[in-house]
């Protein structure tokens, strides 16, 4: 059975996200973030991230499919309505085919770790498609 976790990079430190990776024996990062770069994710950027994960082994891949779209980013940071975001990112789950998306990008890693900016996964994009993932397969989810 594959193990999927996911993390969040909003404060986590360099020496934790390295933890993570050997606790979990993570074989592959997948940063879901729309945006890697910017003053917001410091030590978190996607070419730090990669560099990282690839100094301990792990694949790292940025897979834009599962990523928000830039306007629910915006609509949410604006209205604070997690129905309203939850509903789009559902339908954007179906219009993006992400569970097909899923079987070709991480089909042949066994514990995954899906990445995003969010501390905890209980509003975040990452919940959304761990849930959707383990509907449609074997899959067992950790959020860390």
């Amino acid at each position: 059975m594959q193990t999927l976790y996911t993390a969040g990079t909003t404060g986590m430190t360099h020496d934790r996200f390295i933890a993570l990776l050997r606790e979990c024996q993570t074989d592959a990062v997948i940063d879901i973030r729309l945006r890697t770069e910017g003053a917001r994710y410091r030590f978190a950027s996607g070419r730090q991230i990669r560099d990282l994960s690839v100094s301990q082994g792990v694949q790292y891949l940025h897979e834009l499919t599962f990523a928000p779209t830039a306007e629910m980013m915006k609509r949410i940071r604006a209205d604070h309505d997690w129905d309203r975001y939850v509903a789009s990112y559902v339908t954007l789950i179906q219009q993006r085919g992400m569970l097909a998306v899923w079987q070709q990008v991480a089909g042949k890693f066994e514990r995954p770790c899906l990445l995003c900016a969010e501390k905890s996964a209980v509003h975040c994009h990452r919940r959304l498609l761990a849930t959707a993932l383990v509907g449609a397969s074997v899959l067992e989810v950790m959020h860390l």
